[in-house]
């Protein structure tokens, strides 16, 4: 795959971002907390300041938006929207499942995407028009078309205060009629594994942009389909997002899906 700049640039700010948190993977931590069990460590802002110094020493003038600190410029044309650890919980219980995150939207798109996991040496890498690959290698979305064939993958919000009724309740509607559920701890990387076709649909509630952008382009530049609970595109601003490998699976999900 043939990079532009946009795509080499967040290649290289995912690279930075993982490299630092492959020196603190499994190391002594100081973890801080955001709420009751949402944790940041200096992992997390180290590798923010390296995402950010790779973008802004290639663009500038660009935007961006990224998780810690409350870096939010969102505001200009092109904004880089950046994750520099999903899967915080899982990084300090010594669990290889997390990753760095890094997509460029242009307006009200997403354009380009990088999902790096450290541990397993796995990078995804999307570009708008241009497929979707793994390690150099094209990935697809699988061809499952039936629930009962099907492996989903979700997660649970760190607050459940007044959604925990909803969000059981689609858990319990589709355990019953899927092949079965995992939760990783990480939505990246699991609009990550629909793309290379190892989950056939990723369901989640009160995602953020940075949770979820590069993985956006990752899943449809595979062939896969992301929408809101409701089949529109605003999961961004309604935060329930339902990414899967394609149409027969993604109505029957939807219809599944308490609003």
């Amino acid at each position: 795959m043939k990079l532009s700049k946009y795509g080499q640039t967040a290649l290289a700010a995912a690279k930075a971002g993982a490299d630092i948190l492959s020196k603190h993977y499994e190391k002594v931590l100081n973890i801080e907390y955001k709420g009751k069990t949402d944790p940041v460590t200096q992992a997390d802002k180290n590798s923010q300041k390296a995402v950010i110094k790779i973008i802004k020493s290639v663009f500038p003038e660009h935007g961006v938006m990224a998780e810690e600190d409350g870096v939010d410029e969102s505001g200009k044309e092109y904004c880089w929207i950046i994750d520099p650890l999903d899967g915080t919980v899982n990084f300090v219980h010594g669990m290889p499942m997390f990753c760095v995150s890094v997509g460029l939207k242009h307006k009200d798109d997403i354009i380009a995407g990088v999902i790096y996991s450290p541990v397993t040496k796995e990078v995804f890498v999307a570009e708008k028009g241009k497929g979707a690959y793994l390690n150099g290698k094209r990935i697809r979305v699988s061809k499952t078309k039936d629930l009962i064939r099907a492996l989903a993958v979700t997660g649970f919000p760190y607050s459940l205060d007044g959604i925990r009724e909803r969000v059981f309740k689609n858990f319990e509607n589709i355990v019953s009629e899927a092949q079965g559920i995992r939760r990783l701890g990480s939505a990246a990387l699991d609009m990550a594994y629909v793309a290379c076709g190892r989950f056939d649909f990723f369901w989640e509630e009160t995602l953020k942009p940075w949770d979820i952008a590069a993985g956006v382009v990752i899943v449809k530049e595979a062939g896969g389909i992301v929408s809101d609970y409701f089949g529109k595109k605003n999961y961004f601003q309604n935060t329930k997002l339902l990414a899967s490998n394609g149409m027969a699976i993604h109505k029957k999900v939807l219809r599944m899906l308490v609003k």
